[in-house]
């Protein structure tokens, strides 16, 4: 399978070209390499990466993402804006809103997130069933896994839409800036939207053979599909999309998704995800597994892999006290703040959150990195003394 080329010509100009041209130099003016170097050191520690120059004990590694209206910034995006300039304004206003905190917030272009990407690796597409956007399944029978296309990425693919977005981005900002991974699922989400969730879900018992085919179909699509992503990106892919605002070193890996944690038995996951996810892992250092919902039954389930890096989960979500608790410390917690509750875990705001962080860690020593995505009250700038007095050990 080969990696597409994407050639561009950006002589043809529209008034949004002077609008990202301006955005684009006012990004790497607040953010110079001495800033961009201290966000990847503190990041290194929090990631246990062999890349470590230091110790960082004085608080965890945290963001705090300012709504668009936080610092009252106009998006000036004119009528006849494309699509994907419209999204380059976006990314460009959101690194500078950011500019002023001093967190680990880390500058890249955001690839945005549609999950039929790996799945369209074998012919899927998108339906919309009750004003909802599903995956079609493509499977009659189980036994049709031994049958299915070989995974490809051909134009009119969602999965080279996104590659087409992502270089487009990467090569208008003059490859000076770097881009964030699209939403992977990891093979055990990828799989069961290809065969059917439902089927897939009540066959696994009966139909372990084919299931198996078919999750390390999926495992090798989404090996080759992450380095279609460096391809395009010449290597300056941050590779991780939970949520798209953090350094990952170059020796910690790629992340996926498998929002099934939550809805799956820890057996379930020990024989039809974690394997899978290990050789991703295996591929390329390290992998992190990020969920939707609570998966505080698989802490010890996770430890067990072999090339886990990190954990991501909101802490609405999963309870991180009682997940940092049986957490191998090698494995890095990120800890996002959730706008939904399970099995009646608080919601916090960005304060309750940066303390809840920091304790888990000063308690077991697990490292966390405390993402605070939706900053309401307090959200406004003035508060960020408060956050870094929050975030401290």
């Amino acid at each position: 399978m080969k990696y597409p080329e994407f050639t561009f010509d950006f002589s043809k100009r529209n008034a949004a070209d002077d609008i990202i041209d301006t955005l684009i130099e006012k990004v790497l003016v607040a953010y110079p390499p001495e800033r961009i170097e201290r966000i990847r050191s503190r990041a290194a520690w929090t990631w246990n990466s062999k890349s470590a120059a230091r110790t960082y004990d004085d608080r965890i590694s945290y963001l705090v993402l300012i709504p668009k209206d936080g610092l009252a910034k106009e998006r000036p995006i004119p009528e006849d804006a494309t699509e994907v300039q419209r999204n380059m304004i976006g990314d460009l206003l959101g690194m500078l809103r950011n500019a002023d905190v001093d967190d680990e917030f880390y500058p890249a272009f955001n690839s945005g997130c549609q999950q039929v990407t790996i799945p369209s690796m074998f012919g899927c597409v998108k339906e919309c069933i009750s004003d909802s956007d599903h995956i079609k399944p493509i499977l009659k029978a189980p036994s049709d896994v031994y049958s299915l296309p070989t995974a490809d990425i051909r134009e009119g693919m969602m999965c080279h839409t996104m590659l087409w977005n992502m270089a487009y981005k990467y090569q208008r900002a003059g490859k000076r800036i770097p881009v964030y991974m699209t939403d992977v699922q990891g093979p055990f989400s990828c799989a069961a939207q290809i065969w059917g969730i439902q089927d897939f879900l009540c066959d696994l018992e009966e139909r372990r053979n084919e299931a198996h085919h078919l999750l390390s179909l999926c495992t090798d699509a989404i090996i080759h599909y992450f380095h279609a992503m460096g391809a395009v990106t010449e290597g300056n892919l941050v590779p991780i999309h939970c949520h798209p605002v953090l350094w990952v070193p170059k020796d910690c890996g790629v992340a996926v998704s498998d929002d099934f944690f939550a809805v799956v038995g820890k057996h379930t996951v020990a024989e039809f995800s974690a394997p899978y996810l290990d050789r991703i892992g295996e591929a390329f250092g390290g992998v992190t597994a990020h969920t939707c919902g609570n998966m505080n039954h698989l802490a010890e389930t996770l430890n067990a892999m072999k090339h886990l890096k990190a954990v991501n989960f909101g802490n609405g979500e999963t309870d991180i006290t009682d997940y940092a608790a049986k957490c191998d410390p090698r494995i890095t917690i990120l800890s996002h703040k959730s706008g939904a509750s399970c099995l009646g875990l608080p919601l916090y705001d960005t304060v309750g959150h940066l303390k809840v962080c920091a304790k888990a860690q000063r308690d077991t020593g697990v490292k966390v990195f405390a993402t605070c995505l939706w900053a309401w009250p307090p959200d406004d700038i003035k508060f960020a003394k408060t956050w870094e007095d929050a975030a401290r050990l």
